[in-house]
């Protein structure tokens, strides 16, 4: 049996649930799909059932993903057998099969049938790795001189992300070159050598991709080039030969921090057939494997709300990308991700280049004389919000509190408490609902002239309310 071939095979089903001996051959059936319950569908291996099978080819990730959902349906898979028969002969391919599982026990034909089986024992799920990098076996110093230091990458939350095999967010590195040091950004993560040493991984920030130059062995098109400066994604699987390595099959995105081109076996990715409470199509199923855009709607987010979104595999993400502002270009979603971050001037304070690196760094500054909206100037905390890659301001040291077990409130200094809420967000307090012009700084209550005010209204609407 062609086991090997890169034509288009199905998949076909024995069932062994009604069988009365070992020497019997199941019920055989060829795979045409899972329905929307997430059951198994099979049709008679017939010629004129052509249009209902579910063809698979080994280029593509398609079995893997079909294997991961078809073995959570079965509690015991080994009442079933799953073989491979070329599509284009399906009828004379399992008559073929039959006659081969009749006469199992024969070491020729069991060694036909192992070739042209699909071993569950490579789809069984396995546990993950979750042991992070020990700090001990880290080598501070190749991080040293960069110029980051354990400190920095701790506040910054990033050597969180590295320590489990993550990639960082941009960093600001140093790089000495003889008498010189060029500054640049990079994203970083830990990697083993053949030895099994951590060593550093640095993905430097690119100018533009680079894509006019063969990418392990593989020459983009023009048109795929389009796809990829428009969407970020290719949009399909293509075959690349890394250097002094066997070629594969991969899902190609751009990494919209660096514009680094990543390649990601497509036989690691496992996408499945519900995403957030929606089973999806056959068809949507098979584009979304084959790299297409797949538009999903009716989603549940966590939070118990419904959403609809634009889904395709991202080879940075290891995953599947939901994409909510596709009506936007990926240039101009890059853009955005590359505008946020520390700002030079923070509410009209110019943030020198150690203050924008402390905050990049994750760490908590007490900025004085910044200016709220009404132009009066305010003291405050600030630190970055990771999360969210944009500052936010405390009223107290959100470090200290965290250590206190205090509850961090998001907010301003305490003597600039009312004074912004008034001039910023138009709130007031009993003492300042009826002051008209801006609070100063620091203000809490009314001056004399603006209590002079307030008083000689009140009586204006009481001889009103008299009349």
């Amino acid at each position: 049996m062609e086991s090997n071939s890169n034509d288009n095979y199905v998949l076909v089903l024995e069932d062994r649930t009604e069988v009365t001996n070992e020497k019997e051959a199941g019920k055989l059936s060829v795979i045409s799909g899972i329905d929307d319950k997430g059951n198994l569908k099979t049709t008679e291996a017939v010629a004129a059932n052509q249009a209902a099978f579910l063809k698979f080819n080994n280029k593509d990730g398609l079995l893997k993903n079909f294997m991961t959902n078809f073995l959570k349906q079965f509690n015991n898979p080994t009442h079933f057998g799953l073989y491979k028969v070329l599509s284009n002969n399906v009828e004379q391919g399992v008559d073929n099969l039959r006659t081969l599982l009749q006469s199992r026990e024969k070491p020729e034909s069991n060694q036909q049938l192992a070739e042209m089986g699909v071993p569950f024992e490579d789809y069984l799920p396995q546990q993950k790795n979750a042991i992070a990098i020990d700090l001990e076996k880290v080598d501070w110093k190749m991080l040293d001189n960069l110029g980051l230091t354990r400190e920095r990458l701790e506040q910054s939350g990033e050597l969180e992300k590295m320590l489990n095999w993550q990639k960082s967010n941009l960093l600001t590195i140093a790089v000495p070159i003889g008498d010189t040091t060029i500054y640049t950004e990079a994203r970083l993560a830990f990697r083993t050598d053949n030895n099994g040493n951590i060593g550093l991984a640095i993905h430097p920030l690119r100018k533009e991709p680079q894509l006019d130059f063969p990418y392990m062995g593989y020459k983009f098109s023009p048109e795929e080039k389009e796809a990829l400066l428009t969407t970020g994604n290719l949009g399909k699987t293509i075959e690349v030969t890394p250097k002094n390595a066997e070629p594969f099959s991969a899902y190609v995105s751009i990494d919209s921090q660096t514009n680094e081109i990543i390649a990601l076996r497509a036989d690691r990715v496992n996408i499945p057939k519900e995403i957030k409470g929606v089973t999806l199509s056959d068809a949507q199923y098979k584009d979304l494997v084959e790299g297409k855009v797949v538009k999903v709607e009716g989603m549940t987010a966590k939070s118990g709300k419904t959403f609809n979104a634009t889904l395709q595999v991202n080879a940075e993400r290891k995953g599947i990308e939901f994409i909510f502002d596709n009506n936007r270009g990926f240039k101009e979603r890059q853009q955005q991700i590359q505008q946020q971050g520390v700002p030079h001037k923070l509410c009209g304070l110019e943030l020198s280049d150690k203050q924008r690196e402390a905050l990049d760094s994750g760490r908590t500054l007490y900025l004085k004389n910044m200016v709220d909206k009404q132009g009066q100037p305010f003291n405050a905390y600030v630190r970055m919000d990771k999360e969210q890659n944009r500052p936010r301001f405390y009223k107290w040291n959100p470090d200290k509190s965290q250590k206190s077990g205090k509850e961090k409130v998001v907010a301003v200094a305490e003597e600039h408490k009312t004074q912004v809420a008034v001039n910023n967000h138009g709130k007031t307090n009993e003492a300042t609902k009826n002051v008209k012009e801006p609070l100063k700084t620091g203000q809490t209550q009314p001056t004399a002239e603006q209590k002079q005010k307030q008083d000689e209204n009140k009586q204006k609407k009481s001889r009103g309310r008299k009349m």
